[in-house]
């Protein structure tokens, strides 16, 4: 028992011993101490080596007043020799801070001289890190909850291992010099300007805000990103965009490196204030950007050939092939818009590219700010496109027009298939293929399916081409035989009549029976909906249920949708009144187009 009591006092006592030591006796006392000594061995004076004797080792520390946000930096604490030229090959911390002309340091009669005088700009403003701190594991910070670590060196422990190795550099530190240094093609900023150029290349901007640059909607707003973010989870966000929100819809563009780093330190540069601007002058700024220029001549209207080859050269201008396939060019996001002219008019290319969701309502494509004149040169331009692709087989047909949403495998999960709601049909389920007659799927082919992604195909193909691929689809695909359709008993038009009471009662029985799929707007988004594929439909799409008859949506409610997750609610006991009351709510939620005029 005394052993036992004597080893714990022992180890105790060793204990306080560290403590002790370690809050009496600092590492950076150690390096002060030593460059005093290395400084006097350098000494060529008497005077300045009875100066450095004199020295004892204290916290040395910059206030940071006039510039940028206020801030107490101690990094010159261990870092004492910084601003010493005569420690320019020492191991650090006792090195020289490089001078270097691309900082704007200058040589004069033979001595450098900083543009950056530690005593106005301090450390951290380029280098980041924990200004206050003594230890290197809080200055440096590599504390996790830090959230600005020290910009291309240190990795905090929490971040991603196969990232880790990417977010080291100086190259990080970029995007500190752009908090001053804001205009392109500045010679320390190159991926700065790169990243900037990369973010309207791939139309990041679409969905994206950053104030002064771009003003998306879709997407969060960016212009304070590099505050609220670091790096690794800006680095993780771009080329995994599911990683933190599973719901999140932005593409996954498959960067190379170099672009996502590009990316990143732009990103990271963006961080809601210019240090070298007063909110008086952005203010300024922002007013004049909204001024048209004294003396601007009236824009010069054009037509025919020119206005064609206008709307070309403004659909390669604004990056659409960011997302979409145009010719050789693919986004590997969006639809194929080779030949647009075959499956769109010329008004409804230009209403969609005004408005997105006045067409397709679920659609991703971001709500763009351009001048009139821009929309209407790229929707003639886009109308013109009336070649389609050589399709000599059905084979070749489903390849070139189908397998982009539909998939190679004809399961509905094509390379753009995640970006589209709703989603693309899985033509492997002899369920729902089988269940539609063949007339209603040919329709589907040629006139397409109102509201949804899914294009008339009627002048691409053919009757026999669409007669083609359809069979193409049964026997590849489906591959189950079909069957002689049971005819169901429903009504052709609603026998309920539309009204007040009756939308209510719709109403109430939807929330009771539907909202767990549907949600309780009726958008497809409640609750089940993630659990779901196909998802639920959106039951306010108008252009989609206005081109749906009152026979459908009593036979798709009473009887399901094979092949899916809508049940049968005859076999819940759902009379057919009730239905009536379902379909007037569904109608009565959408607004009145002119299909039901």
């Amino acid at each position: 028992m005394r052993l036992a009591l004597a080893i714990a006092s022992f180890v105790v006592l060793i204990v306080h011993g560290l403590v002790f030591y370690q809050q009496f006796f600092h590492k950076w006392e150690n390096y002060q101490t030593a460059y005093f000594d290395q400084a006097r061995a350098l000494s060529k004076t008497d005077a300045e080596k009875a100066a450095l004797t004199a020295r004892s080792p204290r916290i040395e520390q910059s206030l940071v007043t006039k510039f940028g946000d206020n801030r107490v930096d101690r990094c010159i604490t261990c870092h004492l020799a910084m601003d010493d030229p005569r420690f320019k090959d020492h191991a650090q911390p006792l090195r020289t801070h490089p001078y270097t002309a691309g900082m704007g340091d200058v040589l004069v009669n033979g001595k450098w001289e900083r543009r950056h005088k530690f005593a106005d700009f301090g450390c951290t403003v380029c280098h980041d890190g924990q200004g206050r701190g003594l230890q290197e594991h809080y200055s440096h910070g590599e504390d996790e909850y830090w959230p600005d670590p020290l910009a291309g060196y240190i990795v905090q422990a929490n971040w991603r291992k196969d990232f880790s190795t990417k977010l080291k550099g100086k190259d990080y530190m970029q995007s500190n010099c752009a908090q001053c240094h804001t205009e392109e093609n500045f010679a320390g900023t190159a991926l700065v300007d790169r990243g900037r150029k990369l973010f309207f290349a791939n139309n990041c901007y679409g969905c994206h805000r950053i104030e002064g640059l771009s003003e998306g909607t879709l997407g969060p707003d960016l212009s304070e990103v590099g505050k609220k973010f670091k790096i690794d989870y800006l680095w993780e966000s771009i080329v995994e965009p599911r990683a933190n929100l599973a719901t999140s819809f932005m593409p996954q563009f498959h960067l190379n490196e170099t672009d996502v780093k590009a990316l990143v330190i732009f990103l990271k540069s963006r961080r809601g204030v210019n240090f070298s601007e007063t909110s008086l002058q952005r203010y300024r700024a922002s007013l004049n950007a909204k001024r048209p220029p004294e003396g601007a001549a009236e824009p010069v209207v054009l037509q025919g050939a020119a206005l064609i080859s206008s709307g070309e050269k403004l659909v390669t201008d604004h990056a659409c092939t960011a997302c979409h396939k145009l010719g050789s060019r693919d986004g590997g996001i969006a639809p194929d818009l080779s030949f647009e002219g075959l499956m769109k008019n010329e008004s409804w290319i230009l209403d969609h590219f005004k408005n997105p969701p006045s067409k397709i309502p679920d659609s991703i494509m971001p709500t763009f700010r351009f001048p009139a004149a821009d929309f209407q040169a790229m929707s003639t331009y886009l109308a013109s496109l009336k070649t389609p692709p050589p399709m000599p087989t059905p084979a070749d047909t489903f390849k070139e027009l189908c397998q982009r949403c539909h998939g190679e495998k004809g399961d509905g999960h094509g390379p753009i298939a995640i970006y589209l709601d709703p989603y693309p049909r899985d033509l492997t389920k002899a369920g729902f293929i089988n269940s539609k007659p063949v007339e209603r799927l040919q329709s589907s082919i040629k006139n397409g399916v109102a509201g949804t992604s899914m294009p008339s195909w009627g002048q691409v193909l053919n009757d026999t081409q669409i007669q083609g691929v359809l069979q193409y689809v049964f026997t590849t695909y489906t591959k189950e035989p079909r069957k002689e359709i049971t005819a169901r008993k429903v009504p052709e038009k609603n026998p309920v009549t539309t009204s007040a009471e009756s939308m209510a009662r719709g109403e109430d029985t939807f929330v009771r029976r539907c909202s767990g799929c549907h949600g309780r707007k009726a958008d497809g988004k409640g609750p089940n909906s993630l659990d779901i594929l196909p998802r639920p439909r959106n039951l306010r799409n108008t252009a989609f249920v206005d081109s749906v008859s009152d026979r459908r949506l009593f036979e798709s409610i009473l009887y399901g949708v094979q092949g899916s997750a809508m049940p049968s609610w005859i076999d819940y006991g759902l009379s057919q009144n009730e239905v009536g009351d379902l379909v007037n709510f569904i109608r009565g939620i959408n607004a009145r187009s002119a299909a039901r005029k």
